[in-house]
């Protein structure tokens, strides 16, 4: 789910894009706050003591998450490289700031998204799903945060292979 995506970060950081991992839209902030029915029009979710949505619309609100936070995570790219003189055109990235990059701004906005789907009531059926793929997330977050360092090869790789398998298009891109 997000091994590509960690990838796809590093790589639209070394060539100024804008979109991460096939993200687009804007805002930084998902429909999923507060304690109502989102999004009614798309029968998006609503948070865990909510009505089940059906599994079309529970992906559909999970990869707008995913996409507000990896549109968040483009403009905190975009901060650091400033901050730190980097010509983002030039893909002049030392070891030392791709791992700075990966540990503070990456890492944490993956765990953010895991968060943010963990709050979501997932379809009927498909709980005990979506609670092995947030929990395998944060296991695996944790894990490359307690590595220190930049993304490995297999970072990240049993969540991107559930979010795959679940059939989300943002999430794990």
């Amino acid at each position: 789910m997000y091994k590509r995506k960690i990838a796809a970060t590093l790589v639209a950081l070394l060539a100024l894009v804008a979109v991460v991992a096939g993200c687009g839209g804007g805002g930084s902030s998902s429909d999923t706050t507060g304690g109502g029915t989102t999004s009614g029009e798309t029968g998006g979710s609503t948070e865990s003591s909510g009505a089940a949505p059906t599994k079309a619309a529970f992906i559909k609100e999970g990869d707008k998450i995913c996409t507000d936070d990896e549109n968040e995570l483009n403009e905190e790219i975009e901060a650091f490289a400033k901050e730190n003189g980097i010509d983002l055109a030039k893909g002049e990235l030392s070891s030392d700031q791709e791992t700075e990059l990966f540990q503070e701004l990456v890492l944490p906005n993956i765990a953010k998204q895991g968060e943010d789907l963990a709050a979501l009531t997932p379809p009927e059926g498909d709980e005990e799903t979506i609670e092995e793929l947030t929990s395998t997330l944060a296991d695996e977050v944790s894990e490359a945060e307690d590595a220190g360092g930049g993304p490995g090869a297999d970072t990240l790789a049993g969540a991107t292979k559930q979010a795959k398998a679940y059939g989300f298009k943002s999430c794990g891109s």
